[in-house]
């Protein structure tokens, strides 16, 4: 990973909106993959307990990009156009989910990623993203 790229994955998590995902442990960033820890606390927990379909959205979006910074030669975040996600059991508050993200293709404006949102303990599948960024 060039300088460039750490400098600039360096300041995730660190300001803005992407503070809601407090506790994120960046375990890899490279060759447009990216994998991250995540606790689920409090912070990031639905009514019942459990991982928020808002913080697995974003989940999508932050590890999605930090993939796509890797793989882009400028290492550009992009504009995010399209975003879906597919929910498929709970990770309960308390439990850790393992986030990783692999991008499917990257070209001159856009950039397509895919990530997949694991529950640590067991390896069971949390939630499937898929995400399109547009690279200016």
């Amino acid at each position: 990973m060039d300088d460039r790229l750490k400098e600039r994955l360096s300041r995730f998590g660190q300001g803005g909106y992407d503070r809601s995902l407090a506790g994120m442990e960046l375990i890899e960033v490279d060759g447009g993959r990216a994998r991250v820890r995540l606790p689920v606390g409090e912070a990031v927990q639905n009514v019942n307990g459990a991982l928020h379909g808002g913080a697995v959205a974003t989940l999508v979006d932050v590890v999605g990009t930090l993939a796509i910074m890797s793989a882009d030669r400028e290492h550009r975040p992009g504009v995010s156009t399209d975003l879906n996600v597919s929910w498929f059991s709970p990770a309960p508050g308390g439990s850790t989910v393992l986030v990783e993200a692999a991008v499917l293709k990257a070209g001159k404006t856009l950039a397509f990623v895919q990530v997949d949102i694991r529950r640590e303990k067991d390896g069971g599948m949390v939630a499937q993203g898929r995400m399109t960024k547009f690279l200016s």
